[in-house]
């Protein structure tokens, strides 16, 4: 091993801190900097859709087809089926079933018997009273014949009328009770309620209900009076007048809409909910439409909708339209970019227009064909749905 030695100069080992910068390497280094910052400002002026984070933000809907009835669509509302004719079944005396002839579903006719309510009592009542409106009259007829011999007194024979009247309008009222234990079916129609059952009591409506069954003990309903009963807000009362066309769709039977007709606007509101109770009458019901059913109604537009025409509309909302080179179309989406699809235009549905050339429909479409930098061929970036 060498031996230390502290002869040696380290002071060249020292970093020279002095020596001046090369100018040269820096000014390369700045050219090359502004070199790549305008080719990035050439690139985001001229080609903007270069960079996903530039590109246009649209929304896209897909191109509907819809009915003439849906194109004519001005409002539309939830309601029930309901019964213009019905019938509650109720006795106008307090008694006890004694046969009944009423099922759920079964058809009865206007003055057929559906039930009788116990009436022995009253038949004895009556045969009572016959009895002794018999001895009445021979009475009558024994004090009429000593008055003209002057044997009897005018108060006497005006006893025996009296009492004769007295026994006759007992007679009437024995033969009303009896004939209101036989109830009939006041309406053409079909037992929807069945409410009591042989052997029960039932009352008359507003009696207080003594017995199971209580006032109504049935519920007939005339099938041929069906219609439909909806609730409108005021605020769009303006858009519906009588006669207007509408269409039903049961909740049942969604693909099978009925043709109807507004029937009536009842001239009343309802100050808590804000509406105004309104009936549509079906033109073509069938034997599917049930009492109750729950269903929605699209009132139509009477200058707008044909009911003879079967024929589709294309749409698109009037926001996808544009004018590009002189020429109307709108701006299809595909592989995220667009292209402009020319198109011919036809009827004006509120904030939708009729495409009669150009779509058939099922295709997806810019929402905003008016939005900044869009044009033909342009990359897009879709709208994050909420």
């Amino acid at each position: 091993m060498e031996p230390d030695r502290k002869d040696i100069d380290v002071s060249s080992l020292r970093i020279n801190r002095e020596k001046p910068v090369n100018r040269r390497n820096l000014l390369r280094l700045f050219i090359i900097i502004f070199l790549i910052l305008f080719v990035i400002t050439l690139t985001i002026v001229w080609s903007p859709n270069f960079i996903p984070f530039f590109r246009p933000v649209v929304s896209t809907t897909k191109v509907a087809i819809i009915s003439n009835s849906q194109a004519s669509t001005v409002l539309t509302s939830s309601g029930y089926v309901v019964a213009r004719n019905k019938a509650e079944i109720s006795p106008k005396s307090v008694g006890r079933i004694a046969w009944i002839n009423l099922e759920e579903g079964q058809k009865v006719e206007k003055g057929e018997l559906v039930a009788k309510l116990e009436n022995l009592e009253l038949q004895a009542q009556r045969d009572q009273i016959v009895s002794n409106l018999d001895n009445s009259i021979r009475e009558l007829t024994r004090q009429e014949q000593l008055f003209q011999r002057g044997i009897t007194t005018k108060q006497a024979l005006d006893d025996a009328k009296t009492k004769l009247e007295v026994l006759r309008a007992q007679l009437r009222n024995a033969e009303e009770l009896i004939r209101n234990t036989f109830i009939y079916s006041p309406i053409n129609g079909v037992v929807t309620v069945k409410k009591a059952f042989l052997g029960e009591t039932v009352t008359p409506q507003g009696f207080g209900g003594a017995g199971s069954a209580g006032a109504t003990f049935a519920v007939i309903v005339d099938l041929d009076s069906l219609e439909v009963e909806t609730d409108i807000n005021e605020q769009y009362l303006d858009k519906l007048v009588t006669g207007m066309p509408a269409e039903v769709i049961l909740d049942a039977f969604p693909d099978h809409p009925y043709e109807a007709t507004l029937r009536k606007i009842v001239p009343t509101a309802d100050r808590q909910k804000g509406t105004v109770t309104v009936k549509v009458e079906f033109l073509n019901k069938d034997e599917k439409v049930l009492p109750e059913m729950a269903c929605r109604i699209n009132f139509l537009n009477p200058e707008t909708y044909d009911n003879e025409s079967e024929r589709s509309m294309v749409i698109v909302p009037n926001s996808s339209l544009i004018n590009h080179d002189g020429e109307s179309g709108v701006f299809l989406f595909e592989n995220n970019r667009v292209k402009f699809q020319p198109v011919t235009t036809g009827e004006e549905f509120d904030s939708q227009i009729e495409i009669r050339k150009g779509l058939v429909g099922g295709e997806e479409l810019i929402v905003e064909a008016e939005t900044p930098g869009l044009k033909n061929g342009s990359r897009v970036r879709l709208k994050e749905k909420e």
